[in-house]
């Protein structure tokens, strides 16, 4: 950083000190100056359409409640998603933002291309290549700082987040300095690999057009996007002929139009208590209900995409799900909406939120989008009452971000809530638990059903955690948060974390209560 000091002179003979006055550092001075890190690895601070944004101190370490890790076949190259028929909205969704501008809940941790006869969600080209470090920010471009934690394990690739479809690795600053590699699917998912096991930090410098977080599909032909797809399932032809029809598009209608009518449809969904069913086909069971999340508006617009020709992917991290497509010159991120009602991620003052472009689609008036959630956060508000559920399912379920707090997950739970409270709180509350799934799965859903009392009064609209303990754990793990109702009680799902170890765990609810209740965990 540039620390500028000020001298203060006295003429000679005066008498009294020599004052020194010291100057805060200026991050608009940083970028005047072309200043670095005191490393000389990274700029001292980036102007973006955000805002200025400071570069992490490169000498601190790596931090160990924050920490990507591989050595679970869940999480490699490999891994594959699993639709869900759980249309129910969960109330709060963890989520851990190692960028800045603040890009939540959109960093990229997981996408997809390819569905197969059963509509497990695949990567069609999983070979990995190296990602080429260098270059600089240029005309239509935003840069991003990233600050990420990584658990190396040698020789194997370790997924870590980027900021978007195409970004380019700028520069990279590794603490302690041992060798690593970036590395990237087809799919651009981003992975990091190492020589020998250990705990680093990697401190990086992004950028990334800035049209693809806000503007129009191309108007292009038929034809150019055809060169770019790969052929569907013959098992889902009938199906996607079957919802397209539903949406009013075909291979008639320009892939600009297509792409417009389809954002359109997946926009207006609505969460749902009662699962969708009847045709025996999960893909046409949500689709043509237009039930769901985000994560199901995702999948169901990414098989039709496919299926006409459009060039598509459905990506997810523990917060939320959207898709994007390729008009032959650029991918698109289009937030479908089915965003979470309440983010559990602390604003970082140090970080501005990321400002995007105007939306090109319109959204209908019972609006949930991704962005909306961010505001909320950001200003501690909360959305209206049930409001729509992130990506809680599959290999990007909200509880990836709860496994245990060694690190072996994407990223650890938040401080459990269950500590001393702040302010006064009223008689301890009594958490019942009255129903649990007998079937557990790792990356599915887990019903949860009870109630939250003080005395004889029930605890109306308070907080509370899903808790495993389990000798292959450190200490408890949060996997979700539900919100009780008026009466007191909670009815929701949480999701097992995919790298959770197999093995036995007790599982307990706790509240941090609030003025009319206290804290309480279950029995």
């Amino acid at each position: 950083m540039l620390l500028p000091v000020l001298l203060g002179v006295v003429p000679a003979g005066a008498e009294g000190p020599i004052l020194h006055e010291l100057l805060p550092p200026d991050p608009s001075e940083d970028v005047a100056f072309g200043t670095t890190t005191i490393d000389g690895d990274l700029p001292a601070a980036i102007q973006t359409p955000s805002g200025l944004a400071t570069a992490p101190d490169p000498r601190r370490g790596p931090d160990p409640r924050r920490t990507y890790a591989g050595g679970t076949t869940d999480d490699g190259p490999e891994t594959t998603y699993e639709p869900d028929r759980d249309t129910r909205r969960p109330d709060v969704e963890s989520y851990d933002d190692p960028f800045s501008p603040a890009t939540a809940p959109f960093k990229r941790l997981r996408a997809y291309d390819a569905v197969d006869a059963a509509y497990t969600l695949r990567v069609q080209s999983r070979t990995l290549k190296p990602v080429a470090v260098g270059g600089a920010v240029g005309p239509g471009d935003e840069p991003f700082y990233g600050d990420l934690s990584v658990d190396l394990v040698p020789g194997q690739p370790v997924r870590v987040p980027t900021v978007g479809p195409g970004a380019r690795l700028l520069r990279m600053h590794v603490s302690p300095a041992v060798p690593v590699t970036v590395l990237r699917d087809g799919v651009d998912n981003w992975f990091v690999r190492g020589t020998t096991a250990g705990r680093v930090r990697l401190v990086v410098e992004i950028a990334i057009a800035r049209a693809t977080f806000g503007s129009d599909f191309a108007d292009v032909d038929w034809a150019d996007l055809d060169k770019l797809g790969h052929p569907q399932p013959a098992a889902h032809h009938a199906a996607a002929l079957e919802v397209a029809q539903a949406i009013g598009v075909s291979r008639a209608i320009r892939p600009r139009e297509v792409v417009r009518k389809m954002v359109a449809y997946f926009r207006a969904f609505a969460p749902s208590e009662d699962p969708p069913r009847g045709r025996d086909d999960i893909y046409l069971d949500l689709a043509l209900s237009k039930k769901g999340v985000c994560r199901h508006r995702a999948f169901a617009f990414l098989v039709t995409a496919l299926n006409l020709g459009i060039p598509a992917r459905m990506v997810v991290n523990e917060a939320h799900a959207w898709v994007e497509a390729h008009d032959g010159a650029l991918w698109h991120r289009i937030d479908l909406g089915g965003a979470a009602r309440e983010l559990d991620a602390a604003p970082d003052a140090d970080k501005p939120p990321y400002v995007p472009p105007p939306d090109p689609y319109a959204w209908p008036e019972a609006r949930d989008s991704g962005q909306d959630l961010a505001e909320r956060a950001r200003s501690g508000q909360q959305g209206p009452a049930g409001g729509a559920n992130g990506a809680a399912s599959g290999s990007a379920s909200a509880a990836a971000s709860s496994a245990a707090p060694s690190g072996s997950g994407d990223a650890p739970a938040p401080p459990s809530p269950t500590g001393e409270p702040d302010a006064p709180r009223g008689p301890p509350a009594e958490i019942t638990l009255k129903a649990v799934d007998g079937d557990v799965r790792r990356g599915f859903p887990l019903r949860v059903r009870g109630e939250v009392a003080a005395g004889s009064a029930p605890c109306a609209h308070v907080r509370v955690d899903v808790l495993l303990r389990g000798r292959a754990l450190a200490d408890a793990a949060r996997v979700g948060s539900l919100s009780t109702d008026e009466r007191g009680a909670f009815d929701g799902a949480v999701v097992i974390p995919r790298e959770l170890p197999v093995g036995d765990y007790e599982l307990s609810v706790s509240t941090a209560g609030d003025a009319r209740c206290g804290a309480g965990v279950s029995r």
